[in-house]
């Protein structure tokens, strides 16, 4: 199941929910907190919210890894080279 909303690791303050909203519409972190934090405030249900998307958003960065893999191999994986194959030139 693809997720449009995220969470981010990097630049999170609690859970990362208003990080990843922040990142996903480009907007400025810092006015993003303070909307969040004026909405959990006038309204029970911005808290409420705040918490559901915290325990069921995934992390962008999980995200990524399943949909991009982890890069390319480590030199610790790569197959070692044998000069006797007859490859080198």
């Amino acid at each position: 199941m693809k997720s449009s909303f995220y969470k981010k690791r990097q630049g999170k303050l609690v859970c990362g929910v208003v990080a990843g909203l922040a990142d996903k519409y480009g907007w400025d972190i810092a006015v993003a907190r303070v909307l969040a934090g004026l909405l959990m405030y006038f309204t029970k249900f911005g808290f409420i919210l705040y918490i559901l998307l915290a325990v069921f958003l995934p992390y962008k960065e999980d995200l990524d890894e399943y949909n991009y893999g982890q890069g390319p191999r480590k030199r610790k994986d790569a197959e070692v080279v044998d000069d006797k194959d007859g490859w080198f030139w």
